[in-house]
């Protein structure tokens, strides 16, 4: 990983609508969030809120929102072509440096690919030499041993896809992650050791966390600050501490932390 590639996560006025016509619903509305270097902010609410849809504009994966976006500095162009998950062209400084980690491991790993081959595509398309060094030191650093590469998905379980998912996101050494609900698909068991594994993978290597959850439990395990998001809006920002000593202001968050305490 590269440390040293400081990364600020600055979104104002993020606005986006879906849809044509009659069909046409404006899905965020005005966000503004700011994650510091190193941080892991988090993002709650309930299901249809808006939470994915903001990872999704930072991946590149939508291009049509209004606001300003800028991370490390540098500003992400809110229209034009979609952005591919491994970028080409002038897309490929941004697919380097942000990386995204989805809710199904499953489903984001090719049944006919084994581990060594969705690791080592990235990486070809980006022409990053070592290809065999880089996959062994990325199981490593996920907990996996180097057998693994020849193993198909169906040979593992949920929580060593989601380890071969987060070294997928990884091997292209990124600053900044985001995190699609990354525990919701796991066994309540494994959750945990996932959750610390990517704790520990924050502090060992700088990274910057940006996680999309509705649980309150996985926020706060792994996140400093959070955002919570209701019908496309912020409508509260605090800390976790704050948060964990019931010190939330918002209706909505009161309603959120006492139906995560029932």
């Amino acid at each position: 990983m590269n440390p040293s590639n400081d990364v600020h996560v600055a979104v104002r006025g993020l606005t986006l609508a879906l849809g044509e016509g009659d069909r046409r619903r404006t899905v965020l509305q005005g966000v503004d969030i700011d994650v510091a270097h190193g941080q892991a902010f988090g993002l709650v609410g309930e299901s249809g809120s808006g939470k994915t849809t903001v990872l999704r504009c930072l991946a590149g994966q939508y291009r049509h929102w209004q606001g300003t976006v800028q991370i490390g500095g540098q500003a992400l162009a809110g229209q034009g072509r979609r952005l591919s998950i491994w970028g080409s062209g002038p897309d490929l400084a941004h697919a380097r440096r942000v990386q995204m980690v989805f809710q199904d491991p499953y489903g984001s790993l090719h049944p006919r690919h084994t581990v060594h081959t969705a690791l080592a595509e990235p990486l070809r398309v980006h022409r990053m030499g070592d290809v065999d060094d880089r996959i062994d030191q990325v199981l490593a650093q996920v907990g996996l041993p180097n057998a693994f590469r020849h193993r198909y998905p169906h040979q593992l379980s949920g929580g060593q896809r989601q380890r071969v998912a987060i070294a997928r996101a990884l091997v292209l050494q990124p600053s900044l992650l985001l995190l699609d609900e990354p525990t919701s698909a796991l066994d309540v068991s494994v959750q945990a050791e996932v959750l610390n594994l990517l704790s520990d993978l924050r502090v060992r290597h700088g990274l910057t966390y940006l996680l999309v959850s509705h649980d309150l439990g996985v926020v706060a395990h792994l996140c400093d600050r959070l955002a919570v998001m209701q019908q496309g809006a912020i409508v509260e920002t605090l800390s976790t501490d704050a948060l964990c000593a019931g010190s939330a202001k918002h209706p909505y968050t009161r309603t959120l932390v006492a139906s995560s305490e029932a």
